[in-house]
């Protein structure tokens, strides 16, 4: 069984374009696990994790007819952390052959040795100091480096001034993780945030050389869920 998290009732699954990252603009159907392992303090999905929301059990034959309802073929697992049920997944994607799926997740759990080989992409999000988790729980460089080494993962990370950018470069390095898998996004939660936090986030990206994600789904959707 799989553990989603649960929107208007339902299950979470929905067609949208990717908000974030290398993928960005894509069309996708996203499928929304429940349960974290971190506590994020400006997490925009707490609701998957906190307990604020009752979570759906459901099969990954059930899950799979949900997502072939669209004929979209790229799939984005998300959360939450995925990973936290990564025994269960390839039950889902067996049923799932032709499409090309992203992972979402935190850096801090290892995928197994079939889905290191069955996703497409992995979206890793690292946590800094400001998302409020213990370092040791939120960043795991030798996770972070054997991601690096797949050649399949893009780094993203939110930031909120330019200290960050010098953290995430310094860290970064000891982890193995090259400046061009490097993504930097504001940290924002509503459209006022996200206009007040572009501009200078381009400016550190310039600085640093480093690629620049927007939040396409805050820019259009605001903090609207099931986007």
């Amino acid at each position: 069984m799989l553990t989603l998290a649960q929107l208007h009732g339902q299950p979470e699954i929905f067609h949208s374009i990717q908000g974030e990252g290398v993928s960005q603009g894509t069309p996708c159907v996203f499928l929304r696990l429940a349960g974290c392992n971190l506590a994020c303090s400006w997490c925009d999905t707490a609701y998957s994790w906190n307990g604020s929301a009752p979570a759906v059990r459901i099969t990954p034959e059930a899950a799979a007819e949900l997502v072939l309802h669209y004929s979209c073929r790229r799939l984005v697992l998300t959360g939450g952390e995925p990973l936290l049920q990564q025994k269960t997944l390839p039950s889902l994607l067996r049923l799932l052959p032709e499409h090309a799926v992203e992972m979402e997740t935190n850096g801090t759990i290892m995928p197994d040795a079939e889905l290191l080989e069955r996703i497409t992409q992995f979206n890793v999000s690292p946590k800094l100091p400001h998302s409020g988790n213990d370092a040791g729980r939120a960043w795991k460089p030798d996770i972070l480096r054997r991601l690096a080494d797949t050649e399949k993962a893009w780094f993203k990370f939110v930031v909120a001034c330019e200290e960050d950018v010098e953290t995430i470069l310094r860290q970064a390095s000891r982890a193995g993780i090259p400046a061009q898998r490097i993504l930097i996004m504001p940290l924002a939660a509503t459209r006022q945030e996200l206009d007040a936090m572009r501009e200078p986030t381009v400016e550190w990206c310039l600085r640093y050389g480093l690629r620049f994600s927007d939040r396409l789904h805050i820019a259009i959707w605001g903090s609207k869920k099931g986007v």
